[in-house]
C-alpha cells in the first residue's frame, strides 16, 4: 500500500502544472511511495505529452481527462474512488509545495497516528524559482502542535475553509462516507471540511510544511476560480448559499466557534459579490437575504461599519442601499480616499458634458511616457505633421512641463487636468507611446496610434510567466488598453511577432513602419545636431561619449511608486583609466533618473536622464553601454559599438522577465560582467569592433531594416491619408 495519494484536478495552464509537478518531484519521496492522479475537465494541447514526461522522470502520475465540465468536487471524488494511498493529500494544479512539506506532513502522521495533518498556507504570485523563502517562512500563522477541532477553524481558515495542505487518512475518509458537493463550482471545500472536524477531536500541525498557495497572474486567459467568479456572480452566490447551507449540517450548539467561522466567512464572501457590482438574479439576492439575516448577528465581530450597513441592507433587502454602501467601500479603498481624487471628478464632468460634445475631427492629441516629455516616436510624427500638413490639423500635447518653444506652437495640457480630460474626449486622433490613462474611454469613431516605445528583448505583458512590479493586476490592465488601439507601430518583423502574442492584438493592426524616432538618425543634419547637443550638455567637443542607458528592474521598488537603484557600474575606475580621453553620459530610466550622485564625478560623468530626446543622444556618443534596455535595436542604425553591461545576467535571464533574443548569441556586441571589462573593452573598442562586425550586420538586417529616416511619413500617410500599409 502506497502512503500518499495526491489527488490534482486540472482545467488549464500547463506550465503551472508543470511548477506543481515539479515540486512533487523534489520531495524526493520514494517513487513506490505515493502515487499523483490527475484529472482534468479540457483537452488542452500538450497534457498528455506532459503527464508522459513526468512519467519517465520518475513521477508515478495517472491522467484521467473527461469533456464536460464539472468543477474541482466532482474531480477530486472520483479521484478518491481511484487513490490507492494510505493518507489522501489535495493539491491545485496552480500551487506548489516548499521542499519537504510531504515528508514533515507524512512524518507528523506516522508519529501520531492523526486522522488529519494540517501543514501551513503562504499566498505568492511566483514561480518556485522567485519565490522568497524566508519570507514564506515568515507568513506561516500556525504556531501550535494540537488544539481542539472547534478552536482550530478561527485558526486555520481565517481567509477561507480549504483542504489544502491537509493530509487526511483515507480510511478515515472512507468510515465517515465524506464526499465533495458535486453540485457545485466554488466553496466545495466547506461542507466537506467541516464533515471531517465533526468527526475527529484533534488535529495536528506539522511545522515547516508549507504549501505556496499561487495567486493566477493572467485573469484573461488563465483565471483561477476566484477571479472567474467576478464575471460569474449568480452562480458564485447559489454555489455558496448551496455549500453553506451543507456545512451547517455540522454544526450545532456545541461547537460555537464552528458555527461562528462559518457564519463569518458566508458574511464575507456576500460582502465581496456586493462590493463587485452585485450581479445576481432577483431569486438568488433573496436566498442571500434570509442567510444574512440568520448569520449576521454571529458574524459582526471584526466588521467595519460599511461591512455592516451592507448585511443590514441585504437581510431587509435594500440592495440598492447595500450597492451604495459597497460603492462606498470601493471609494475609500483608492489611494485618494473615500471622496476620490481630482481626476474621478473629472471623469464626471466628462460623462456630463465633454462626451455630449461634437467631435473634432482635425484634432490630435499627442503623449510621450504619461506627459513626462516632448520626445520619441510622438515627437516626430508630430513634427513631420506640422511641416507636412500645416494648420490642417489642431496638435495638442500632453506635457507636465512644456518646453517653451513647443509651448507657442500648439495646445499644451497637463497630465490628468480637466483639459487633459477635455481634449482627450473631443480629439478624434490619439498617438502615444506608452498605455493610455486608465480612466481614458474610447469612442467608436476616435482612432488610437501606439507607437510602442522600443523592440523587446525583455518579455512583455501576457508573455511573462511571473509579473515582479508593483501592480499585480499588470496583464488584467493591459489586456484593457490593448482593446482600444487601432494601429501599432512595429520597428521590424521581430516586433511584429512578439507584438501579437505578448499584447494579444490582431496581426491586422500591425504597421511596420520602423520607428519615427530614429528618423533623425538618418537626418542629413546629424553632424550639426551632435554638435549643437554636446555644447548644450557642456561636454568638451574632444572628449569621446560613453552613453550608459541601463534598464530599471521589475523588482526595484520598496512599494507602489517609491524606485530603488544602485549604479553597479566603478565610476571612479572608469574615471582613473579612461578619463583622459572618454567622459560618460548617464541615461537612467524616469523611475530613478533623479535618485543619483554624481557630485564627485564632475567634468567625467554628465546625467542627462533628464534630457528629452535621446535619439539626439545617440549622435554625440561613440560607444553605447548598455543591459537589457532596447536603447541598442535604435542605436544599431548608426552602426557604432554597442557594450553590454550584465552582471546580473543569470537572475534577469531566469527570474525576473526572461528573454526573447539569445543574447550569447545574437547581440552585436560583447557581454560583460565587471566593471574592469567594460574599462578594457572600451580602451580596446577597436579590436572589439571587428570581431563582432559579422554578428552587427546579421543584427542590423534582422531589426533595423525597416528604420531608413521615413518612419514618420509613412505612419501618417497610413493614419491620415488613408494608404494601404501592406505598399511598404
Amino acid at each position: 500500500m502506497k502512503d500518499i495519494s495526491i489527488i490534482i484536478p486540472f482545467h488549464k495552464g500547463l506550465f503551472y502544472l508543470e511548477e506543481c509537478l515539479d515540486s512533487i518531484l523534489l520531495q524526493e519521496l520514494p517513487e513506490d511511495s505515493y502515487e499523483v492522479i490527475c484529472l482534468g475537465d479540457s483537452p488542452e494541447e500538450g497534457i498528455v505529452s506532459c503527464v508522459e514526461r513526468y512519467e519517465t522522470k520518475g513521477v508515478p502520475i495517472r491522467y484521467i481527462q473527461w469533456m464536460e465540465k464539472k468543477g474541482t468536487g466532482y474531480a477530486r471524488n472520483k479521484g478518491l474512488d481511484m487513490a490507492e494511498g494510505e493518507y489522501i493529500y489535495f493539491l491545485d494544479c496552480d500551487d506548489y509545495l516548499t521542499d519537504g512539506c510531504l515528508s514533515k506532513l507524512l512524518s507528523c502522521a506516522k508519529e501520531q497516528s492523526s486522522d488529519i495533518i494540517r501543514g501551513d498556507i503562504a499566498d505568492t504570485f511566483f514561480k518556485r524559482k522567485s519565490t522568497d523563502i524566508e519570507d514564506i517562512n515568515k507568513q506561516c500563522l500556525i504556531s501550535s502542535d494540537r488544539k481542539g477541532t472547534d478552536a482550530l477553524l478561527s485558526v486555520m481558515f481565517i481567509k477561507e475553509i480549504t483542504v489544502l495542505n491537509m493530509l487526511i487518512k483515507k480510511s478515515f475518509i472512507d468510515k465517515i462516507q465524506a464526499a465533495f458537493p458535486d453540485n457545485v463550482l466554488y466553496f466545495c471545500d466547506m461542507p466537506f471540511v467541516m464533515d471531517l472536524f465533526s468527526n475527529t477531536d484533534k488535529v495536528y500541525f506539522a511545522s515547516g510544511a508549507v504549501l505556496c498557495k499561487r495567486e493566477r497572474n493572467d485573469p484573461i486567459h488563465f483565471p483561477s476560480l476566484t477571479q472567474s467568479m467576478i464575471n460569474d456572480q449568480d452562480r458564485m452566490l447559489s454555489d455558496l448559499l448551496s455549500a453553506y447551507k451543507e456545512a451547517y449540517t455540522y454544526t450545532d450548539d456545541n461547537f460555537p466557534k464552528r458555527r461562528n467561522t462559518l457564519n463569518r466567512l458566508l458574511c464575507e464572501n456576500i460582502v465581496k459579490i456586493c462590493v463587485n457590482g452585485w450581479k445576481v438574479s432577483e431569486r438568488q439576492a433573496g436566498a442571500a437575504a434570509s442567510a444574512v439575516r440568520y448569520a449576521r448577528r454571529s458574524a459582526i465581530r471584526g466588521s467595519s461599519f460599511l461591512e455592516r450597513n451592507i448585511l443590514a441592507a441585504i437581510a431587509r433587502k435594500r440592495f440598492r442601499l447595500s450597492k451604495l454602501f459597497a460603492a462606498l467601500i470601493v471609494a475609500g479603498q483608492k489611494k485618494d480616499g473615500l471622496f476620490g481624487s481630482k481626476i474621478q471628478w473629472f471623469r464626471l464632468i466628462d460623462k456630463i458634458i465633454f462626451r455630449r460634445m461634437k467631435r473634432k475631427n482635425n484634432w490630435i492629441v499627442f503623449e510621450s511616457f504619461f506627459g513626462r516629455g516632448y520626445n520619441d516616436s510622438p515627437k516626430y510624427i508630430y513634427e513631420y505633421m506640422r511641416d507636412r500638413y500645416g494648420d490642417r490639423y489642431r496638435y495638442i500635447w500632453v506635457l507636465n512641463d512644456p518646453p517653451k518653444a513647443v509651448k507657442k506652437q500648439v495646445k499644451t495640457v497637463k497630465m490628468t487636468s480637466l483639459s487633459h480630460v477635455y481634449y482627450s474626449t473631443r480629439a478624434k486622433y490619439h498617438i502615444y507611446n506608452v498605455r493610455q490613462p486608465g480612466w481614458f474611454r474610447k469612442e467608436e469613431d476616435m482612432v488610437f496610434v501606439e507607437t510602442w516605445h522600443g523592440t523587446p528583448l525583455k518579455k512583455l505583458a501576457f508573455d511573462l510567466e511571473d509579473v515582479h512590479l508593483a501592480s499585480k493586476d499588470h496583464k488584467s490592465e493591459f489586456y484593457k488598453d490593448t482593446r482600444v488601439w487601432d494601429y501599432l507601430v512595429s520597428a521590424n518583423r521581430f516586433s511584429t511577432e512578439v507584438f501579437e502574442h505578448a499584447f494579444d492584438v490582431d496581426k491586422n493592426i500591425i504597421i511596420e513602419t520602423g520607428y519615427p524616432r530614429n528618423d533623425i538618425l538618418f537626418s542629413r543634419r546629424g553632424v550639426d545636431i551632435a554638435a549643437k547637443v554636446k555644447k548644450g550638455l557642456g561636454i568638451p567637443s574632444d572628449k569621446k561619449v560613453i552613453l550608459y542607458a541601463p534598464t530599471w528592474r521589475d523588482n526595484s521598488f520598496f512599494e507602489p511608486g517609491k524606485y530603488k537603484f544602485e549604479l553597479e557600474l566603478d565610476l571612479d575606475l572608469m574615471k582613473e583609466e579612461l578619463g583622459d580621453e572618454w567622459v560618460v553620459l548617464l541615461r537612467l530610466h524616469y523611475h530613478i533618473a533623479n535618485n543619483i550622485d554624481i557630485s564627485a564625478y564632475k567634468g567625467f560623468v554628465y546625467n542627462a536622464s533628464s534630457y528629452s530626446d535621446i535619439s539626439r543622444l545617440y549622435l554625440i556618443s561613440d560607444v553605447c553601454l548598455t543591459d537589457y534596455s532596447s536603447v541598442f535595436f535604435d542605436y544599431a542604425n548608426l552602426r557604432r559599438p554597442v557594450l553590454f553591461f550584465v552582471y546580473d545576467y543569470e537572475e534577469y535571464k531566469d527570474e525576473l522577465r526572461g528573454m526573447y533574443l539569445d543574447m550569447e548569441t545574437e547581440l552585436p556586441g560583447p557581454m560583460l560582467k565587471t566593471s574592469r571589462e567594460v574599462v578594457d573593452a572600451v580602451k580596446n573598442i577597436q579590436s572589439y569592433d571587428m570581431r563582432y562586425r559579422d554578428r552587427y550586420n546579421q543584427f542590423c538586417e534582422k531589426y533595423c531594416s525597416f528604420d531608413d529616416g521615413n518612419a514618420s511619413k509613412r505612419i501618417a500617410e497610413i493614419v491620415f491619408e488613408g494608404k494601404e500599409r501592406s505598399s511598404y
